[in-house]
């Protein structure tokens, strides 16, 4: 098992990064959730104000994250000795885990509910969740000491930023008005035809009441679908960058950002609504409608906000000195030889494809040998630290891992209903289907998940250096903390904890995280082999 402290008085990268990976999760879980999953009317129970209010408070919690983040270019040295005792202490993260189970419970009052009789407990509930939550992240990334002088010393400035990035939202549909809407709406409608057309499609244009489609697929580009709200959130942001960076900008070549902006918003917003209108026209409305139209601009937001900000930190004419960067003390090692890197970035593709396959497939599963592909792709990329691993392993890790794939098969799961995983693939496409799901099943999902939650997450979460073992309380702590969030990301998930527990016992008696990746292989390789042989894949 490895352990890589960070030098003393320097960010600790990779906690911070797994406190914003976390955030991003439990913010995206809540969001689709809620919006997508759940059967409940929100604008048809609680109306406009009550639904509109739920929905843009997230999005503000996501912008005024993003302005700390814009807050940290400015005040670097502040950042630094804040985070410098980053992931000490894994306390804090039962606060987190707490916050994210009470903000999930509305989910049981809500579904099918009527009326407005759960209204004023789910938003007690959320408030209560979402303060757990990111009070927990501040105390996994810095003790309370450090926040009391890090508050001391941003005064005014922080306070700032984050009252205007949490108003950003709401100001952004207020704005929309002095706005002419319909000049941009023209535009982004004759953008998407210039986009589409070229692709041989029979496309129904009408330029006067802006709809645009085939067959029984038309969209309607209305002013609401001009991407008037992202142009606005762009110059907010734009707007807080100057402010915070006033000193440092040159003026008035500076305000070249609000056209830029503006310009880079439009086009992504035209970009979208072309996708969405493509996986409409190729049979997918409800997957057109409901799921990418819903996300995508939030995806395009952030894009160019962060584009815009990151490209002026690097233009020079912007500026009134040249920035000179500091030399720094110590050569961080190339990607693919970090051995950071090397535990976070298979399992981070593994995610974010799990992410991507259901927002532009209704079939995700079909995707899967395409994950399998990628994934692979990015162990092929860190392979020269993995291959590093000792590789020895126990007989008794391959016998517990096949009890825990004859624990997870004698719990009777019923067949999905519904289409096929493999979707629409017929005969020798289903078997190409079965060996990269075996392939994913047996061999990366075990490397990729072993490497992150036992071999890093559970390792830091015990912070023991090799020559000084950790409390026995602190180690079942982590054990139990990285159970449980293996555990969230299975749909079976009290086996999936049992599972993570056996896992985290074999790696922990022999010191080799090989021999968890065997268990968790040999584990899978039983459940794959009932499931093809019963036909019943909603076991894996």
């Amino acid at each position: 098992m490895s352990d890589m402290p960070a030098p003393p008085l320097r960010p600790r990268v990779a906690p911070c990064a797994l406190a914003a990976g976390l955030l991003a999760l439990e913010f995206l879980v809540i969001g689709m959730i809620f919006k997508h999953v759940i059967d409940f009317d929100c604008r048809g129970n609680w109306g406009v104000t009550a639904c509109g209010t739920a929905s843009k408070s997230l999005a503000a919690l996501y912008c005024m994250i993003a302005a700390v983040g814009l807050f940290s270019m400015l005040r670097p040295a502040l950042f630094r000795d804040l985070l410098s005792e980053a992931g000490h202490d894994a306390r804090p993260l039962l606060l987190n885990l707490a916050g994210f189970v009470l903000a999930m419970i509305p989910v049981l009052m809500l579904q099918g509910a009527t009326g407005t009789a759960m209204m004023a407990p789910a938003f007690a509930l959320w408030i209560a969740g979402m303060g757990l939550i990111l009070t927990g992240l501040a105390g996994w990334l810095a003790p309370r000491f450090r926040w009391r002088a890090f508050l001391g010393q941003t005064g005014l400035p922080l306070g700032v930023a984050l009252i205007a990035s949490g108003l950003a939202p709401a100001l952004a549909v207020r704005l929309q008005p002095i706005w002419q809407i319909e000049r941009i709406s023209d535009v982004t409608f004759r953008v998407v035809t210039m986009l589409i057309e070229p692709l041989g499609y029979d496309l129904y244009v009408d330029p006067i009441r802006k709809h645009i489609g085939e067959g029984d697929f038309i969209l309607s580009i209305a002013p609401a679908c001009s991407g008037i709200e992202g142009i606005a959130l762009v110059m907010i942001f734009v707007s807080l960058y100057l402010w915070l960076f006033r000193s440092e900008l040159r003026f008035p070549r500076a305000f070249l950002l609000f056209p830029v902006g503006i310009a880079a918003s439009m086009v992504l917003n035209a970009v979208r609504i072309a996708v969405l209108l493509l996986i409409g026209l190729h049979g997918q409305p409800e997957l057109a409608v409901g799921g990418f139209h819903s996300h995508a601009g939030w995806m395009m937001f952030t894009i160019v906000a962060l584009g815009i900000i990151l490209i002026a930190r690097r233009v020079p004419a912007l500026h009134r000195a040249p920035v000179l960067r500091a030399a720094r003390t110590e050569t961080l090692p190339p990607l693919w030889r970090d051995p950071v890197a090397a535990r976070i970035l298979p399992f981070a593709v593994f995610m974010l494809t799990a992410v991507v396959a259901p927002a532009i497939s209704m079939t995700p599963a079909m995707l899967y040998p395409l994950r399998v592909i990628l994934v692979a792709a990015a162990v092929a990329l860190v392979w020269p630290v993995l291959r590093n691993l000792v590789w020895r392993i126990s007989p008794l890790s391959w016998l517990a891992g096949i009890l825990v794939g004859v624990m997870w098969v004698l719990i009777p799961v019923a067949p999905t209903e519904g289409p096929l995983p493999y979707g629409t693939l017929s005969g020798g496409m289903v078997a190409l289907w079965f060996l990269f799901r075996g392939i994913g099943t047996v061999l990366l999902v075990p490397l990729v998940e072993e490497l992150f939650f036992r071999d890093y997450l559970e390792t830091r979460l015990r912070g023991s250096e090799p020559d000084s073992p950790a409390p026995m309380a602190r180690v079942i702590l982590a054990a139990l903390i990285t159970a449980g969030l293996f555990a969230a990301l299975h749909d079976r998930w009290a086996e999936a904890f049992v599972a993570g527990l056996v896992f985290s016992l074999v790696a922990r008696r022999s010191g080799r995280i090989s021999d968890a990746i065997a268990a968790h292989a040999a584990a899978n390789l039983v459940v794959f082999a009932v499931a093809v042989v019963t036909g019943n894949l909603a076991i894996i």
